[in-house]
């Protein structure tokens, strides 16, 4: 019986990881993250839509390296519209 305990201890406090575990806390602290679906572009902007909306992305924004060779944003609302947080796009190559 102890042995059967010491062995379901772990399981308890660990779940599995999900895909997308790598999203960093400081940028994509909750739901506010998601895989982007389509891409347009606006002179040397990006234009990301995902299933929390649509956010542009400035040509000088910062971008992140994706851990899955996907391109995917983290945004928020705020006063009404999209904020961007934060982009990650699949390393180059």
């Amino acid at each position: 019986m102890i042995r059967w305990f010491a062995i379901l201890i772990p399981f308890l406090f660990f779940t599995p990881a999900s895909a997308h575990d790598w999203y960093p806390w400081e940028c994509c602290s909750g739901f506010d993250r998601a895989p982007v679906e389509k891409v347009n572009t606006h002179d040397l902007d990006l234009i990301v839509s995902s299933k929390l909306g649509s956010v542009t992305v400035p040509a000088s924004f910062p971008r992140r390296e994706s851990k899955d060779n996907r391109m995917h944003v983290c945004m928020r609302q705020e006063e009404g519209r999209m904020k961007l947080i934060c982009i990650f796009m699949p390393p180059p190559g």
